[in-house]
C-alpha cells in the first residue's frame, strides 16, 4: 500500500511534510495549514456542530469538507522532504479522546454503542475496526527521531511557532474537533493498564526521543 502526504514548499524552496495521526489534533492542523496557504475560505468544518454520522451534502454549501484536506488514516511511509513533523500524545489521553469524540459524539458505525471494556477487548485481539484507535506508531513509525521536529499535543505552541517560521506567518493554532469533551469518564486502574499494554509500542516510540 502506498501512502500519500501533502508536501508544502515555502518561498525558499524548502519542503515540509506533516504526518497526520488521528486524535492528535489532526483536524486542527488541517485548519492551521489551509490558513497558512490562504485557502481556508474553500473549506468548511461542521464536525463540532453536527455529528459526522448526520452530515448531509447540502450542509457544506458547496465548500469542501476540511476533514478531507489531507489523507489521514494511512500507514507510515518515509518521505523525502527537508522538514518532517508530527504531533504525539499520551496514549491514555488519546484513547479517551477517541472514545468520547468518535464513539459517544460522532457515533462512528465502527464501535458504535460499545462500552470501553468492549472496545478494549477488541483492541486486545487486534481488531482495530475504527482506525482512530490504531496505535500512533502505525501512522508515525517506530522512531520519533526520524522527525525534524515533533511536539506533544499539550505543547502545541512549539508546533505552531515552527510551522509559522517555515511559512513566514504568525497564525494562531486553532482548536477544533472538540465534540465529546463534555463527557466525563473515569477509567479504572485495570482499564488504564490495558490501554498501556495495547499501546506499548507507542510508549516505546515516544521514549526513543533524543
Amino acid at each position: 500500500m502506498t501512502s500519500y502526504y501533502g508536501i508544502f514548499k515555502n518561498k525558499f524552496n524548502k519542503t515540509l511534510v506533516y504526518y497526520p495521526c488521528p486524535k492528535n489534533g489532526n483536524s486542527s492542523v488541517k485548519l492551521f495549514l489551509v490558513k497558512q496557504l490562504k485557502i481556508e475560505n474553500n473549506f468548511i468544518f461542521l464536525s463540532d456542530k453536527i455529528s459526522e454520522s448526520a452530515h448531509k451534502e447540502s450542509d457544506f454549501m458547496g465548500k469542501k469538507n476540511l476533514v478531507n484536506f489531507l489523507p489521514s488514516k494511512q500507514p507510515f511511509q518515509k518521505i523525502n522532504a527537508d522538514i518532517k513533523c508530527c504531533i504525539i500524545r499520551d496514549p491514555v489521553k488519546r484513547f479517551l479522546s477517541a472514545y468520547k469524540n468518535r464513539v459517544l459524539f460522532h457515533k462512528d458505525k465502527e464501535f458504535n454503542g460499545n462500552s470501553i471494556d468492549q472496545i478494549l477487548e477488541k483492541l486486545e485481539n487486534n481488531l482495530f475496526e475504527n482506525k482512530h484507535f490504531l496505535p500512533q506508531s502505525f501512522f508515525l513509525g517506530n522512531d520519533i527521531n526520524y522527525y525534524s521536529f515533533y511536539t506533544d499535543l499539550n505543547k502545541i505552541k512549539i508546533f505552531q511557532d515552527k510551522v509559522n517560521d517555515f511559512f513566514g506567518n504568525k497564525i494562531v493554532f486553532p482548536q477544533i474537533q472538540t465534540g465529546g469533551n463534555k463527557f466525563e469518564i473515569n477509567l479504572s486502574n485495570l482499564q488504564v493498564n490495558k490501554i498501556k499494554e495495547i499501546y506499548k509500542k507507542d510508549y516505546e516510540m515516544i521514549n526513543k526521543k533524543n
